[in-house]
């Protein structure tokens, strides 16, 4: 049975029409949101805010280094040595820069996540302990396996090694940390409807966080299987179908948080059952704590981004 195949240069052209769409849907959402964050609802700069900034800066640099890129082998190379070897040759210079920053992007965004979990768990240090260490550990294997192409006698099975280290801790985290905030926020809902304490539902953020989370999820299995396709040698016309959904990541990575803060500016996660000028306790404290603050509920409620030692005071999202 003949192996699967998927030429090179055709995967990089199909990667790089489909980023620029998703850069140009990018664009839009973030500026949308900068203007709903900042004019809108006069929301100060904080971490979320400055994550957003520099996951737009790093999408945009990855874009415009693959449409270089796009130029090179099609236009520049084309009747030398060809779109195909030009794109395999993956240790050139721009596309090692390219790579970097695919790495930084992805780190980023599962520092986001990170920084999601600590929040809700009222800035809890012992539940970020574990998903910062997963952290590290792809920054330190992802950056590996890209300097590993910097050395001419690198062997593909050690850099192919690096590479699945990576994808395994960014998945892993995304997949731990999603479902552990997921409990987090529908615990101390229902916590404190049984304790009559407003009754408030939030349905609506559990199925964004939850979508959101499936969303990067998602993407990030199919770039794991199909990098395990792709051919040890380099090969222009193997199956080379992951650099598709490879030079997507960095702007899927941006959009989906941009998105989350995009629909708290909104009213999109508003608790089901809202009443303007009524009280709602809530108080994601720790099992020693058990203090409770007071929110107006005309407020827009924050399970992200605004927690306090022992309380979160549910203000904010972004």
């Amino acid at each position: 049975m003949p192996s699967p195949r998927f030429p090179i240069d055709e995967a990089y052209l199909i990667g790089g029409w489909a980023e620029s769409f998703l850069w140009g849907c990018f664009t839009f959402l973030f500026f949308t949101t900068l203007y709903t964050t900042h004019v809108k609802n006069k929301r100060p700069v904080n971490f979320t805010i400055s994550a957003m900034l520099m996951l737009y800066l790093l999408a945009t640099a990855h874009m415009i280094l693959a449409l270089i890129r796009l130029i090179q082998g099609f236009v520049a190379y084309r009747e030398t040595i060809g779109p195909a070897r030009y794109f395999a040759q993956i240790s050139t210079r721009i596309n090692l820069a390219k790579d970097y920053i695919y790495i930084t992007n992805l780190v980023l965004g599962d520092a986001v996540i990170v920084w999601r979990l600590y929040a809700v768990w009222a800035r809890d240090i012992r539940m970020a302990i574990f998903p910062v260490l997963l952290v590290v550990a792809e920054a330190v294997t992802g950056y590996a396996s890209c300097s590993l192409e910097l050395f001419p006698n690198a062997r593909y099975e050690t850099v192919a090694l690096w590479g699945t280290l990576m994808y395994s801790m960014s998945l892993v985290t995304n997949i731990l940390v999603t479902a552990v905030v997921a409990f987090r926020i529908w615990y101390v809902s229902r916590s404190a409807r049984l304790a009559g304490l407003g009754g408030v539902n939030y349905t609506k953020l559990l199925f964004l966080l939850i979508e959101s989370g499936a969303l990067i999820t998602s993407a990030k299995v199919v770039e794991f299987v199909l990098f395990q396709y792709v051919p040890a040698d380099s090969a222009v016309h193997g199956m080379n179908a992951l650099y598709i959904v490879y030079e997507c990541m960095p702007q899927i990575t941006g959009i989906v948080p941009t998105l989350i803060v995009w629909a708290v500016n909104n009213g999109y996660t508003q608790p089901d059952e809202y009443h303007m000028d009524s009280t709602v306790d809530l108080a994601f404290a720790t099992s020693t704590q058990s203090e409770t603050t007071a929110v107006p509920s005309s407020s827009t409620f924050s399970f992200l981004d605004a927690a306090k030692v022992g309380e979160a005071t549910v203000e904010t999202m972004v």
